[in-house]
């Protein structure tokens, strides 16, 4: 049996997730993106490619990552990465879109 390379896995991930509106800390509510419009921005250059920013994740909070999203967040986009440790607790790390610099870590 042949594995699936990443971006398919996480394409697959976002299909099969809800996209609910979260709240990070008293920032401005977040709001995530259809599958489609994820493409969308990636190839119209706004952000950087999911998996450049699940490495960007990884390194700030290593273990596997589980779900990826990207999100606006008021005028912005954000990646919302959220990764298991080995140890079994989740991270979920924000980073900024276009640039995959890491925002938060909770």
């Amino acid at each position: 049996m042949s594995m699936m390379p990443v971006e398919t896995i996480f394409a697959l991930t976002l299909l099969a997730q809800p996209l609910p509106i979260v709240t990070i800390d008293s920032q401005e509510p977040i709001s995530c993106l259809s599958a489609d419009e994820m493409r969308e921005a990636v190839s119209d250059g706004r952000v950087i490619q999911p998996a450049q920013a699940s490495r960007h994740a990884r390194n700030a909070a290593p273990g596997e990552v589980v779900r990826i999203r990207l999100c606006r967040q008021g005028d912005e986009f954000v990646y919302v990465v959220t990764t298991l440790k080995r140890d079994g607790r989740v991270a979920r790390v924000t980073l900024e879109g276009q640039s995959g610099k890491v925002s938060t870590i909770r």
